[in-house]
Formats: structure tokens, C-alpha cells, sequence
């Protein structure tokens, strides 16, 4: 159900800090996520090993979790260090552990085999460009426990097409049209959709020079707040990269420009969301927003603008779980439209994923 050797995003740091210990279930297992009193991160299953009361109602003394019950107090690693009134612990009075690192804004956690941790590509390069561009302001938030399947949230998150019908006050223009009609190829083509396909991830990039009113609202009123005018009525080239990469990210970078300038400073916006599995029905939410203009009032407006659009997307990818229940929306009857293709060869990466895991679990086990 789901590719375990891979780095997801946990948490932002902002929900460990002073102290407090977060309870949050990330592919069907409950752990409990801290910081030590000297900066480390850290997270163990959320159930004390004494009489498995949850680790996340305890508190952090010096470079340990406390639990809440009894006392008992558990390292980074998950071992049990102090027993109230014990001076020996037994070598099984341990909790699992799970590899975790700060990268990028977000608390990231390995939910595999801890030795391959060490592997960090699946953490997405493209949230470095943030970090890369001193002109880049962001800001990061979440929703937490969409009550849908997170393959549901990939394919929304992947498919510009639904922005016109559902988005069409923000980011519904007509440019979305253009993933229905994909070629193959690196390069971006005028009023055209280019894609790449590689082992864990796919790219593409749209562009359209001269777009007009029949673009994404949103677009013109980047502009106009760029420029700091009340509203943008000429033309201006557009141009959006996307990149999915397994199991559960995708990123948009948009540029826009006056038409017809192209080494104008363009306007920029930068936006990451990953789509966090908690149990097989619900997911979590992270997004980045980030934007070369104006100021922390701009950034925390298009913040919150973003956060209303995607409770717009919440309202049906809810209704769709409810529909399929316990199965896959392509296991039940169903038909697929042209503006699938890339969705579909995304569902196929994860599986391709989810099938090495299997035959390599199951060597291992034989051995």
C-alpha cells in the first residue's frame, strides 16, 4: 500500500517547538515526534513499551521522552534509559525508532529500513530552489487528516485540467487545457504541454506567450501586485514547470513576464505540496508558498488564498473516498479521459515502487 523506503515529511518545526511532542500518524503507524532539549529531532512509536500509554502525552527531559504513565524515559534511539525506583532496565524495554532530519523547512521521517536512510534523493531537490534564492520569501503551512486516500490527493495535486471547473476564480485558464494534448520532450513548446518521464519522478513544463484575459486570474493579479498598481490588464508570457516525484510530491514554478519581454525580471511563484499517507482513507497536507515580490503581507494573503483553494479540492476528494470506499478509484468501473496520461504514469511509478518493495521483502525473508 505503500513505498516505506522513502523520506516524507512529518512535520514543520514550528509544531516542536517549546517543548511539546506531536502525536501524528504517518502511513498507519502512530508516532510520537519531539525535539530534545539540545536541538535533536527525533520519533518513536507513540506507545510506551511498559503499558503502551502514548509517549506523545509525556514530556522531554534533557535528551529523553518521558512517558506520561509511569515515568519511564526513552532516547532518540528508542532505548529506555531510566525506570523511577530501578536501577536495572531490561534490554528489551525499547521503542521503535524511526531515522529523521530537518531539510528544507519541513521535519522529514524514514518509515523503512533505517539503513538506507543515509539515501536522501527522495527528498525533493526543486524545494532547494527556496533556499538557493535569496529573493525567495516563503512561508509553509497544513492540513491535517483529509479523511482521502493520498493516491487521490497525488492525482488532484497532478492534474491542472479540474483548476477550470473547480479553481476557475484563481487558477482555472485556459493554459490548463493544454495537459490534455501532452507531447513527449524537454524543450517547451508555445501553447503547449512538454513532459519527461524518469524512474521516480515526471516533469513537464506549459508555456503561452501573449495570455490574456482567457489565463488564470491569478496571474494578473501577481502581476499587479508586483508592480504595485491595482490591476494588470496587458498581456504577459506564462510559463509553469511542474515536477511529481514518488511517492507523494509535486511542485509548481511559475513565471510570469510583460508579453513580448523576455529579459524582463519575471515574476515568480514557487510551491511545493506533499501528500502525506496517515491511514489507507486520510492524508496529510504540506505546502511551501513562496514568491520573489513584495512583502510579508503579500506572502501570507496568497498563503491563505492558497489554503481556500484547496479547501475547495478537499470538499470532492473527500466526496470521491466516500464514493470508492475501502477500493482505488481505478478499481472500480470507471473511464479515463485524455487529461489522465500523466496521473496514470505516476500511479505506475508507485506501483513499480510498491512491487520492488514486495519481491525484495520477501528475498529477505527466505534468506
Amino acid at each position: 500500500m505503500y513505498v516505506n523506503n522513502s523520506w516524507y515529511v512529518a512535520a514543520t518545526p514550528n509544531e516542536l517547538a517549546n517543548g511539546n511532542i506531536l502525536a501524528r500518524t504517518i502511513l498507519g503507524h502512530k508516532i510520537a515526534l519531539f525535539k530534545t532539549e539540545n536541538g535533536q529531532y527525533a520519533a518513536v512509536r507513540d506507545a510506551c513499551i511498559h503499558r503502551q500509554a502514548p509517549l506523545s502525552l509525556g514530556h522531554i527531559v534533557g535528551e529523553t521522552i518521558q512517558c506520561g504513565y509511569h515515568g519511564a524515559r526513552f532516547g532518540t534511539d528508542g532505548r529506555c534509559t531510566h525506570v523511577p525506583g530501578q536501577d536495572v532496565i531490561s534490554p528489551k524495554a525499547l521503542v521503535r525508532s524511526f531515522p529523521v532530519c530537518e531539510r528544507h523547512g519541513f521535519i522529514w521521517i524514514w518509515m523503512g529500513d533505517p539503513e538506507l536512510a543515509v539515501d536522501e534523493s527522495t527528498i525533493p531537490k526543486n524545494l532547494a530552489l527556496l533556499d538557493a534564492k535569496p529573493e525567495m520569501r516563503s512561508c509553509s503551512g497544513l492540513f491535517e487528516s483529509m479523511r482521502a486516500n493520498y493516491r487521490l490527493l497525488n492525482d488532484n495535486l497532478f492534474d491542472i485540467t479540474h483548476a477550470e471547473f473547480v479553481h476557475p476564480e484563481s487558477f482555472g485558464g485556459e493554459e490548463v487545457r493544454f495537459y490534455r494534448n501532452a507531447h513527449q520532450g524537454s524543450e517547451p513548446i508555445d501553447r503547449g504541454l512538454t513532459y519527461e518521464i524518469k524512474e521516480r519522478s515526471i516533469h513537464f513544463r506549459t508555456h503561452a506567450d501573449s495570455l490574456g484575459d482567457e489565463g488564470a486570474p491569478l496571474w494578473r493579479i501577481m502581476m499587479a501586485q508586483a508592480r504595485n498598481i491595482e490591476s494588470w490588464t496587458g498581456p504577459l508570457d506564462f510559463t509553469m514547470e511542474v515536477s511529481w516525484h514518488a511517492p507523494c510530491y509535486t511542485s509548481f514554478h511559475i513565471y510570469l513576464r510583460p508579453a513580448g519581454q523576455p529579459d524582463a525580471t519575471p515574476v515568480e511563484f514557487h510551491d511545493f505540496h506533499a501528500a502525506i499517507p496517515e491511514t489507507a482513507n486520510s492524508s496529510h497536507y504540506f505546502y511551501t508558498v513562496g514568491i520573489n515580490y513584495g512583502d510579508e503581507n503579500t506572502l501570507s494573503h496568497l498563503a491563505e488564498e492558497t489554503r481556500n483553494v484547496f479547501k475547495q479540492d478537499i470538499i470532492l476528494l473527500e466526496a470521491q473516498q466516500v464514493s470508492v470506499g475501502d477500493l482505488d478509484v481505478l478499481s472500480v468501473p470507471h473511464a479515463s479521459f485524455s487529461g489522465d496520461r500523466l496521473q496514470l504514469e505516476g500511479r505506475k511509478i508507485l506501483d513499480k515502487l510498491l512491487n520492488k518493495e514486495r519481491q525484495e521483502k520477501s528475498i529477505a525473508q527466505e534468506i
